[in-house]
């Protein structure tokens, strides 16, 4: 975040760049919507001063800088604040695909940017090495963690409990967490209450957590074995999947490439399993013979 990027360098700035730092860090809700001219008003510097500290905060200048600001407001905005100051209405609809697409595309290069290889080893490794695995995605978020469910139980044959809903109805499973167990957990703003629980069981329990969110800031960030940062910035809605649907992707490639052989046997399974399936549907009746 901007933020915690200023913050963490306060004690590195000259004096020009510390006035300016100060009015960002005490106006940041005004920063995204600011120019050059009147940020280099409000802090009693130059506008060279501006470019300058913009850059040394790791940004190409304030335009940059502005930007980034932008997004981290608009993800702390609901989705009807979001629809009620949007001007996408008023553009084209080609322009309004333009955006909508350039948001997604960026959304799905953060994502990947994060998702170094050594964090997707990491992932791989875990899934391999678990006794059993647990699934956690509460709200919008447990449709998507799904399709990690199911990928996985497409190709390999270990337990998967999924856990959502409210603790009455993930208790029963979290209480069989052990050591040798793994917890896979996606969460992204608003964060519940339900998943910083089940984490708490976890640790409790030594239970090794991988973890897909969308910023160091996330409240169990600190407790992840492996955390990828998907990217989940959304113009209307309060997140977008993109990021998260594509780490599910990949994970579930690299880790059908380095279980080539358990992988084509369970697959196989499946496909005998789907071939009788469609055999016994298509009996007259559904009927035993």
């Amino acid at each position: 975040m901007v933020l915690t990027k200023i913050s963490e360098m306060l004690n590195q700035f000259s004096p020009a760049n510390l006035k300016i730092a100060n009015y960002i860090l005490g106006n940041y809700s005004e920063i995204g919507f600011i120019s050059v001219e009147d940020l280099s008003n409000h802090s009693g510097v130059s506008k060279a001063s501006v470019v300058r500290f913009a850059r040394i905060v790791g940004y190409s200048g304030f335009d940059e800088l502005k930007k980034a600001i932008q997004s981290e407001l608009r993800k702390k905005l609901s989705p009807y604040e979001k629809i009620a100051i949007t001007d996408l209405d008023r553009r084209s609809l080609q322009k309004q695909l333009e955006e909508l697409s350039r948001n997604e595309i960026n959304n799905l290069r953060k994502t990947l940017d994060s998702l170094t290889p050594e964090e997707a080893i990491k992932w791989v490794e875990a899934i391999i090495e678990a006794q059993h695995i647990y699934l956690a995605g509460f709200g919008a978020t447990r449709f998507v963690i799904s399709l990690l469910s199911y990928a996985l139980a497409t190709f390999q044959s270990k337990p998967l409990w999924m856990l959502t809903g409210s603790v009455s109805d993930f208790s029963p499973r979290v209480k069989h967490m052990e050591s040798k167990d793994l917890l896979i957990i996606m969460t992204f703003p608003p964060y519940s209450k339900e998943f910083e629980y089940v984490v708490s069981v976890a640790r409790k329990k030594g239970t090794k957590i991988l973890l897909a969110c969308d910023s160091p800031q996330c409240p169990v960030f600190p407790y992840a074995y492996s955390a990828v940062i998907c990217e989940s910035n959304s113009l209307l809605l309060n997140n977008s999947f993109v990021g998260p649907i594509a780490l599910i992707q990949i994970i579930s490639n690299f880790l059908l490439l380095r279980e080539k052989k358990t992988g084509m046997k369970e697959m196989k399974e499946i496909w005998n399993v789907e071939l009788e399936g469609y055999k016994y549907i298509a009996k007259e009746g559904g009927e035993e013979e």
